[in-house]
């Protein structure tokens, strides 16, 4: 389990600069750019994301699976002819699309950015090939490398363009070229397998899309069925309220996925390596551990952040991006028990490639798709945003923890044991939190509460990561070997 901590700190550890330089350019986005502007993004964002991940039809996730390094080349190989194709066809499509269907999605100006989408697919579908090979031959550190040059080359062109002109276009250029130069740098650690590579075959090819052709039948559909959910917010926002609500939930929730997707990722890419290793290795026994452990330290880390966004969401906001981004702060509090479920389910979603419940994911997953559209028409015919946004966070919440529920018991994993887990941490997240609860009960300045916010979250941490003297044992090496690198 060490093993596991530190590859998961490996990867953390090489992408936290450029995350906190991140996050720390926000503020200026929000400042350059409008609520109309980050809507744009975030609609060309939602659009070309369902074509990412139709992209690969999910052979990506079957390349950690064969026992034999030569076939997970040749599925590597089959994931970037298909990425092509797709990219290839995605162009044709839109050259003939009529430029009213901005007026369809009600975002004026859309159709101006359509024309970057091919790239976006193309670099984005190539990054989840790289990337899940590079996990399975456990190069980590170049995966987290990777981390860092997509975040300052995206940040980087998303603030350098407005110098000449300041549009929606400095947000998507920059988000299409990070990827791009993403793809270039994790090509140098692919390289290093190019005599693995000269054995793939058209054949070989075939013969391996057939034998994991549960993957495109109905894991890519699960996944895609995924990757549309959260996005219905954004088409249905923008269709009910406009693009500047679609603006202040996609501050809301990229300021929390950020670092919460940062950190889930990372668990999930080694989760699914060890879990693989474990099945191959025929040792049942060692993938209950692995999940219990994994399922408790997500639940340590995630829990108190979302309890800070609980009781200060609106005044974070406020401080963080100006008084005219309140209402993201009013947002993130409706959404984060869901955003949480969320954070402990996918890093153990493998579990259903694992066991081969391909079709129970993929019948999950289009229940949850129509849930989400349901409660957002529902919301939007009856209700403001809040309330539009409400239901859509209450059925997430209802569906994930089943999802949990489920995954967790194909692990050998009690409902009683993972309940218990969950109370202890929240409990204790819930108590540590009491002064701030009162200071702002008090309206006490905010740099005073800011001030106790950062002491009480070093208590909550101490504490836990004390009860867990696997990942404190971990966590001390891992600091003394960066301190001797330095």
């Amino acid at each position: 389990m060490s093993n596991f901590v530190a590859n998961v700190l490996k990867l953390v550890s090489g992408s936290v600069t450029a995350q906190i330089l991140s996050i720390l350019l926000v503020p200026l986005i929000t400042r350059i750019y409008s609520p109309d502007d980050l809507g744009i993004f975030q609609i060309f964002i939602s659009i070309s994301g369902i074509l990412i991940i139709f992209s690969t039809f999910s052979y990506q996730f079957a390349i950690m699976l064969p026992n034999k390094e030569e076939d997970s080349a040749n599925l590597a190989f089959l994931c970037a002819i298909l990425v092509t194709l797709t990219s290839l066809f995605t162009a044709l499509i839109i050259l003939i699309l009529p430029k009213d269907v901005e007026y369809i999605l009600k975002a004026p100006g859309i159709s101006n950015y359509l024309i970057y989408i091919p790239a976006i697919t193309f670099f984005n579908g190539i990054f989840f090939a790289q990337n899940y090979w590079l996990s399975r031959k456990t190069r980590f550190g170049i995966i987290a490398g990777s981390r860092v040059v997509n975040t300052v080359s995206t940040r980087v062109f998303q603030l350098a363009i407005p110098l000449w002109n300041v549009s929606p276009f400095g947000l998507i250029a920059g988000y299409v070229v990070g990827y791009g130069c993403t793809d270039l740098f994790m090509l140098k650690g692919v390289r290093e397998d190019l005599k693995i590579f000269k054995k793939v075959s058209l054949k070989r090819m075939k013969e391996m899309a057939i034998e994991y052709k549960n993957f495109p039948l109905f894991s890519s559909w699960s996944t895609l069925a995924n990757a549309i959910s959260p996005q219905v917010p954004t088409f249905l926002l923008a269709y009910y309220y406009g693009t500047s609500v679609v603006g202040y939930f996609s501050l809301a929730n990229q300021v929390v996925n950020m670092p919460m997707g940062l950190l889930g990722a990372a668990i999930q890419q080694v989760f699914f390596q060890k879990i693989s290793e474990a099945k191959n290795g025929k040792n049942a026994g060692e993938i209950k551990v692995i999940v219990g452990e994994v399922y408790k330290k997500l639940i340590l880390i995630g829990v108190f952040p979302m309890i800070l966004l609980l009781i200060l969401g609106e005044e974070i906001f406020t401080f963080a991006f100006g008084k005219s981004w309140y209402i993201s702060g009013v947002y993130i509090k409706i959404l984060v028990p869901w955003i949480f479920l969320v954070f402990l389910s996918l890093p153990i979603s493998a579990l259903y490639m694992l066991y081969d419940k391909q079709r129970v994911w993929f019948t999950f997953s289009m229940i949850l798709l129509i849930s989400r559209v349901v409660s957002l028409v529902i919301g939007g015919t009856y209700g403001g945003p809040e309330f539009a946004l409400g239901l859509f966070s209450f059925t997430g919440i209802i569906f994930w923890l089943w999802n949990n529920a489920y995954l967790l018991n194909l692990a050998g994993i009690s409902k009683k044991e993972s309940v218990e887990v969950l109370v202890k941490y929240t409990t204790i997240g819930l108590i540590i939190s009491i002064p701030l609860i009162l200071l702002k009960a008090f309206s006490i300045n905010f740099y005073v509460i800011l001030l106790a916010t950062g002491i009480i979250t070093t208590i909550y941490y101490v504490i836990t990561l004390h009860d867990d003297p696997t990942f404190k044992k971990t966590l001390s090496a891992f600091i003394i070997n960066l301190k001797n690198k330095i």
